[in-house]
């Protein structure tokens, strides 16, 4: 039997040809001190429609590597829409993501499994005392915490570093956020995390080690201006998130409950979607099966085969399967969804 992975590392990567390498290179050094474990740990590179050689050069450094991807996209989306295309591809338990440059000392991605197990989101903040934050870039630093309070405004996230480029999450966590989250450039960080709170979903901090890498494509004014804009066009509901399809399997007869209706999925869900980490939410007696990141054809098959599978008889005591489309809105009148957004399966 094939080892289940527990993680899947997504590295939006655009024009990181010449930077990969040495990236990659402190991964590996991650791998050597043993904070990584490879036979667990897909690594997935995203090359963000460069227009140099990255997705070769991605190919060749992660040859030696059991589980490994390299997705192209035909066009430049941003990061955002990079990291949600890797996201789209994961099969990890977890999904975490970190730049091409590994500036984040990729050492602390223990940390960041161990706060997977008592919350739904795990961040690395360069504001925390435990922190460590190359001391030539103190201004630099200074002017990321400022433009933190101007992103955050009129949020209650509470958090000192949403930019910090060094996140994971249960997957089925991520699969969703970033269903709902449009924004494709730098500021789709700031509005994860404010969806994710609106949703009452969890965020742990983590303290990390970073050090200033020369060559980052980002330039601090151009796209300051631009991620201020992304947010608070996004606070006006511009664009508007795209609703999630969804299957209910409530249980009329009360003798199994919603978790024992989302393990009864489990087997169909596993066949039409081999691989993806699905989320459901437990409500009473209903487990909903959400559809985020999902082509309509597969979703309609997973809504025919959830019907097909657990309806068998027809009888009044067997499970009633009904498809939704579920807005945000919708998903908010289910109350927070911490600990009730699940994948599927036996515990």
């Amino acid at each position: 039997m094939p080892t289940a992975l527990e993680l899947t590392i997504v590295v939006p990567a655009y024009n990181e040809s010449l930077r990969l390498g040495d990236g990659l290179a402190r991964f590996r050094g991650a791998v050597a001190d043993g904070a990584v474990d490879v036979d667990r740990t897909e690594v997935v590179v995203v090359d963000d429609g460069s227009t140099d050689d990255t997705s070769d050069r991605a190919h060749e450094l992660l040859a030696d590597l059991p589980h490994h991807r390299v997705i192209r996209l035909p066009d430049n989306r941003g990061k955002g829409g990079a990291v949600r295309a890797g996201v789209t591809a994961a099969r990890g338990r977890y999904t975490a993501y970190m730049d091409a440059d590994m500036a984040i000392d990729p050492r602390a991605i223990p940390l960041l499994l161990e706060a997977l197990q008592h919350a739904d989101i795990a961040i690395g903040s360069r504001a925390l005392a435990d922190s460590m934050v190359e001391s030539r870039y103190v201004l630099r630093s200074l002017m990321g915490r400022l433009f933190n309070r101007l992103v955050t405004f009129g949020t209650d996230l509470h958090l000192d570093d949403t930019q910090c480029g060094f996140k994971a999450f249960r997957t089925p966590v991520a699969r969703l956020l970033f269903h709902l989250v449009r924004i494709d450039r730098f500021a789709f960080d700031v509005e994860i995390l404010a969806r994710a709170r609106k949703l009452g979903l969890s965020i742990a901090q983590i303290p990390v080690q970073w050090k200033h890498v020369p060559g980052s494509s980002i330039q601090p004014l151009r796209d300051s201006v631009t991620m201020l804009t992304d947010v608070y066009r996004s606070r006006l509901g511009v664009p508007g998130p795209p609703p999630v399809t969804a299957v209910a399997v409530r249980d009329p007869s009360g003798r199994y409950g919603a978790r024992a209706m989302a393990d009864r999925a489990s087997g169909t869900l596993a066949r039409l979607l081999p691989g993806v980490p699905v989320p459901v939410v437990t409500t009473g007696d209903t487990a909903l099966v959400l559809l985020p990141l999902v082509e309509a054809g597969p979703a309609a098959a997973v809504a025919a085969g959830l019907s097909d599978d657990l309806r068998p008889t027809g009888g009044p005591t067997e499970p009633v399967v009904t498809s939704r489309t579920l807005t945000t809105t919708s998903l908010g009148n289910l109350g927070p969804l911490s600990g009730r957004l699940v994948a599927p399966g036996p515990r």
